[in-house]
């Protein structure tokens, strides 16, 4: 990997594999982590797999979070999880939203707030009718959520002093 944009302060590090079919998805990612107000620093690379890229950054990120843009994929990471099982990912079907949404969410993990998710982004009106009726969340990833967002938001009050 080699690092095309340096930085000394801690960001948000987004690995992107150099193809000209990822221009509209890095600018999407960007987007997403600027309305969130938190820095990244972009990493170019040969390696295709958004879930090696996300994972890489997340390693290399003073932040502990990256974001992986790949071949077929954009995937967020946490240094915190295995390897191959990263926060969120976006499969090559995704969208203009979904990438945002993926910067947003990078960004919103350093912040310690919940994430966007795509039912938060739509009026309720605008759900089809199988999505608008309420459903209960996934119990145990909800509980793994929780506890690594709880996780972060204490590490990070550590390290600022607080």
């Amino acid at each position: 990997m080699q690092i095309s944009k340096t930085s000394t302060k801690p960001s948000i590090m987004i690995g992107l594999a150099v193809y000209p079919e990822n221009e509209q998805k890095l600018r999407e990612v960007q987007a997403g982590i600027e309305e969130e107000g938190i820095p990244y620093t972009l990493l170019q690379s040969d390696e295709a797999d958004a879930v090696k890229l996300a994972y890489q950054g997340a390693a290399q990120s003073q932040l502990g979070v990256g974001i992986g843009i790949g071949l077929s994929a954009v995937c967020v990471h946490y240094v915190k999880l295995p390897a191959d099982r990263p926060l969120f990912i976006s499969d090559e079907t995704g969208s203009r939203s979904e990438w945002r949404r993926c910067g947003y969410n990078a960004a919103r993990l350093v912040k310690g707030i919940p994430f966007k998710t795509p039912q938060s982004e739509l009026p309720e009106a605008d759900l089809p009718e199988a999505e608008s009726s309420k459903q209960e969340p996934d119990p145990e990833l909800y509980q793994f959520i929780r506890e690594l967002v709880i996780k972060v938001v204490h590490e990070h009050a550590q390290a600022m002093g607080r």
